[in-house]
């Protein structure tokens, strides 16, 4: 059986900052064509190298963001090689770029031009500030990127500057979002016929794929005063990156039954004794003072000890991994994750696939890059002209299928989510007997509906309460499966089993089911029945570790939630590729994907550093192997930052005449840059603090330099680029009145989107659904209230 795009074509002229987008087609087992400039792409002279050996077919980025596809080298500007891309997108589907709105880049490659010319063909235009809008000429190499969303103001110590997470973070998050609008409009060309432009801002798809709590909060303060509208830097924040004698831990005791558990783990301490420990919003408040007890309690223990003796008791804990240790963790090897390739360069370092495994359509194993400057590789056979259903009606991509959310928390509600905004009615079942842990998460412990972070992460979704512990609570779900075209869940271990409701029962009464179960650690092995949330993901991906100043006091990451906003979007993703391979051949399947393997492909170069050049991946802080000066930088202002990344000697030259700076020869290349990096960041440190952060990106933007504010929510909130784009919706939500959230960052030209809407009250919806969609009368579903079903 094939893999689940194997039809797809697709041509690909994106660059390092968006290369995933392909790259996450090619694992679908997409047909892609990467096509190069005769110069050869720029990435592939991007550090680090595998061997040591700087040569463009050995950039660890560019092997591995571009590995599965296929190249070909066309030079644009000539007649000839634009005849032969044209022909490329002739016989293609999908077409993706990061060219920009506008310039010389773009010749020829407007939307309005590609659809005249290719009216069949997708057209992804992913662009660092979308495609219109104040900002939309700026350019975002990953360090601004990641400011721009917001990721970087909330990562780090207090007393530091704001700490990257190295790679292409906020970019990728990009990807994944072009990724997904190009398989619904798809799906919709399915119908009509007719492909369409879908475009993507980087800076948006970052914002809600990292960091979308930040925009709600600012109206929950309003009738919470307490609360922070623009949260302070708090290094780990309530995920606690803990010391023991020989490494650290990471853990996220949310639930009651787990603090009691975890207080247990440091020998239930005095201190730690009250009910008032119980709400999780005073232990966020005082997390210095269960940060001094656990350094007391678990200092002079084996690291190994404190995790054993946590999952035992059911605290949820990983070990704060190194990239290295994620691949020696018996979790990664038992499931096999890492593949061993054989690349040329590489050997047998691990390489990180797709983490989707598909029940029915199997894993693409790992091609290298494109070899520099391979031409004639790039072509495809004639297209068969497409067979529309003949329903040409502007209609949501998914119209008409149903979706039961089974899950809890972020990494599978917010799955649900982006399918209800692409036209999907999701139907979200709980109950207060088995209540979905984010509900908890307020001021009021009993004010379940009034969770910012619930309420943000279910928006758009429908609310049917049904007690789990009852047979005719199960059987009224399992019917509900029935009638469903996509389950999805993510509770721990065997817990759908126990209710009944696990792929194969989901498959006895409706066979072609697209069934997603997204563990923390994935299924089997000797944690796949352990408790795990996102940021624990991260510490075990060796993610946290890898988000650091060298110098700071302990590794503590960040205190977003990464990866479970984005690491939604992947399985979102393989939904609407699986959902692809049903309109074909009628045949559902079962996706089982690890989120700690999520966390893993985004970072996947790290995985091959230490293995392809002898030196494993490090701690760099905001440095990079790239560019210099290349950093965030203090501005006028209380906590304000400017990011700026200077790529290349022409962008220094630019740099350099904008701050007034003569041209000193020692500074000509990036290796004399590199050895006065010290010097230059306390200069480029000099010239920030007599500006605002705005004025200073805005100087350098005028440059041609990559610079940008590193923004908070205040910022995004006021920001007036997303305020012209509509990036912020505002819903009305019964409990909390108008609040507003990160938009969906996809905007297709043809297709609508759902309209945005608030996140349901608990069990708002139950009879509806039931009656609409199972046929109960109202007398039924009173009895069943009655009798303690509907809870």
């Amino acid at each position: 059986m094939p893999a689940p795009l194997a039809h797809l074509r697709v041509v690909d002229l994106t660059d390092l900052r968006g290369a995933l987008a392909g790259r996450l087609l090619a694992d679908l087992g997409a047909d892609v064509v990467k096509v190069e400039p005769p110069r050869g792409d720029p990435g592939r002279l991007v550090p680090p190298f595998a061997g040591g050996v700087a040569a463009p077919d050995r950039s660890l980025p560019f092997l591995y963001r571009n590995a599965n596809k296929r190249g070909a080298v066309l030079d644009l500007h000539d007649a000839g090689g634009w005849r032969r891309f044209c022909e490329l997108c002739e016989r293609a589907d999908v077409l993706i770029e990061n060219l920009g709105p506008e310039g010389e880049r773009r010749h020829g490659l407007t939307p309005a031009e590609v659809h005249e010319r290719h009216p069949h063909l997708v057209h992804v235009a992913l662009a660092d500030f979308g495609l219109t809008g104040p900002r939309a000429g700026w350019r975002l190499e990953a360090l601004p990127a990641f400011a721009a969303s917001g990721a970087l103001h909330a990562s780090g110590f207090r007393e530091r500057p704001p700490c990257w997470l190295p790679g292409y973070a906020a970019h990728d998050c990009g990807a994944v979002f072009a990724v997904a609008g190009a398989l619904a409009a798809l799906l919709a060309r399915a119908r009509h016929g007719a492909g369409q432009t879908v475009e993507v801002s980087v800076q948006e798809a970052a914002l809600n794929g990292m960091n979308p709590w930040s925009i709600p909060l600012a109206d929950y303060a309003r009738l919470y005063p307490m609360l922070p509208v623009s949260p302070p830097r708090n290094a780990d924040g309530a995920y606690h990156v803990l010391e023991t004698a020989d490494g650290y831990v990471r853990v996220l005791p949310g639930a009651p039954r787990q603090w009691r558990a975890f207080v247990a783990l440091l020998g239930n301490p005095d201190a730690l004794e009250g009910e008032h420990w119980g709400v999780p919003l005073f232990r966020l408040m005082n997390g210095d003072v269960v940060r001094a007890v656990a350094k007391e309690a678990l200092a002079g223990r084996a690291r190994a000890d404190v995790l054993a003796e946590g999952r035992r008791l059911g605290v949820p804990i990983t070990p704060v991994n190194t990239p290295e240790e994620f691949v020696a963790e018996e979790q990664t090897r038992v499931r096999g994750y890492f593949q061993k390739t054989g690349f040329p360069h590489l050997g047998d370092a691990p390489f990180a696939p797709a983490p989707f495994n598909f029940s029915r359509t199997p894993a693409v194993l790992a091609r290298p890059a494109p070899a520099p400057g391979a031409p004639g590789e790039g072509s495809f056979p004639p297209r068969a002209p497409g067979r529309p259903s003949g329903d040409g009606a502007r209609r949501p991509a998914l119209a008409g299928l149903c979706v039961i959310d089974l899950g809890c928390g972020v990494a599978i509600p917010e799955t649900g989510t982006l399918l209800a905004e692409l036209g999907a009615e999701v139907i979200k079942v709980e109950s207060r007997a088995n209540i979905d842990f984010l509900r908890r998460v307020t001021v009021e412990p009993d004010a379940v509906d009034r969770s910012w972070t619930f309420n943000d992460a279910s928006r758009g979704q429908l609310s049917v309460a049904l007690d789990l512990r009852t047979p005719r609570g199960r059987e009224l779900v399992l019917a509900l499966c029935a009638a469903a075209d996509v389950v999805i869940e993510n509770n721990r271990g065997d817990v759908v089993r126990k209710w009944g409701l696990d792929y194969e029962d989901v498959r006895r009464v409706r066979p072609d089911v697209v069934y997603v179960a997204s563990q923390g650690f994935g299924r089997g092995g000797p944690l796949g029945e352990a408790s795990a949330y996102g940021p624990l993901n991260s510490a075990f991906a060796g993610v946290t570790w890898l988000w650091n100043h060298p110098d700071a006091p302990y590794p503590a990451g960040s205190s977003l939630n990464h990866p479970d906003h984005i690491a939604a979007k992947l399985a979102a993703v393989a939904v609407l590729a699986a959902l692809e391979h049903r309109r074909r051949t009628g045949e559902g399947q079962l996706i089982e994907m690890s989120q700690a393997e999520a966390a893993a492909y985004l970072i996947g170069e790290f995985y091959l550093e230490g293995p392809s050049t002898g030196r494993p991946a490090a701690q760099h802080g905001n440095a990079a192997l790239y560019a210099c000066p290349h950093g965030v930088y203090p501005s006028a202002g209380e906590d304000r930052w400017v990011a700026i990344a200077v790529v290349g000697d022409e962008a220094w030259e630019r740099f350099a005449d904008a701050l007034g700076w003569p041209l000193e020869p020692a500074l000509a290349s990036l290796d004399g840059r590199l050895a006065a990096r010290a010097a230059l960041d306390r200069r480029v440190a000099e010239w920030t603090r007599a500006r605002s952060a705005e004025e200073a990106a805005a100087a350098l933007q005028a440059a041609g330099v990559s610079a940008v504010p590193v923004e908070n929510g205040d910022d995004h909130r006021a920001d007036p680029h997303l305020a012209a784009r509509g990036a912020i919706v505002t819903v009305e939500h019964p409990e909390i009145g108008p609040e507003r959230h990160s938009g969906n960052p996809i905007r297709l030209s043809l297709t609508p989107l759902a309209p945005p809407t608030a996140a349901p009250r608990l069990g708002a919806d139950t009879a509806d659904v039931l009656i609409r969609v199972l046929g109960l009368s109202r007398a039924q579903v009173a009895r069943l209230a009655e009798d303690g079903v509907l809870t």
